[in-house]
């Protein structure tokens, strides 16, 4: 996905986190604030030119959905676009100290996935803080590579 096309999701997310109760709603929070992230960490990554940003859809690491001129969408192999989710695929280049920071804070994320979206652990305000606290460190730095005033940070 092109650098735009980042942008735009996090905003759209970040706004749906924004009309949700963490607790109440935590699995759609939780789900928007990943994804955000996610699309946060791939912006960065295609902004300091470690990974190149195509018009492609990430599907499975190394299998992308290309946009066909007739509005279809076909599997394709490729090199690494987008990543799913932070070491998935692992990435071989060298990464900015402050991206890294943000792979660090999506994996504190995405270490309550399974338990609590998948596996049925309740979500405590204390998870709702350092999820919400580790989605805010991508955010900042994503606003300092991407001046754009598109990312609200709450």
């Amino acid at each position: 996905m092109q650098i735009p096309g980042h942008l735009n999701k996090v905003v759209k997310l970040n706004r749906l986190r924004a009309r949700l109760d963490p607790l109440d709603d935590f699995e759609l929070w939780f789900w928007a604030t990943m994804m955000s992230g996610t699309h946060a960490v791939n912006a960065a990554l295609h902004r300091c030119g470690v990974t190149d940003p195509v018009e492609a859809y990430a599907m499975q690491p190394g299998v992308y959905l290309v946009p066909q001129p007739d509005g279809r969408l076909v599997p394709k192999f490729g090199a690494l676009g987008d990543v799913l989710h932070v070491g998935r695929p692992v990435i071989e280049a060298p990464v900015p100290e402050d991206v890294a920071q943000m792979m660090h804070a999506m994996e504190r994320i995405e270490e309550h996935r399974d338990p609590c979206v998948r596996e049925g652990c309740k979500p405590t305000p204390e998870i709702i803080g350092a999820c919400a606290q580790a989605h805010r460190q991508c955010m900042v730095v994503l606003n300092r590579l991407c001046p754009l005033d598109l990312c609200p940070l709450e």
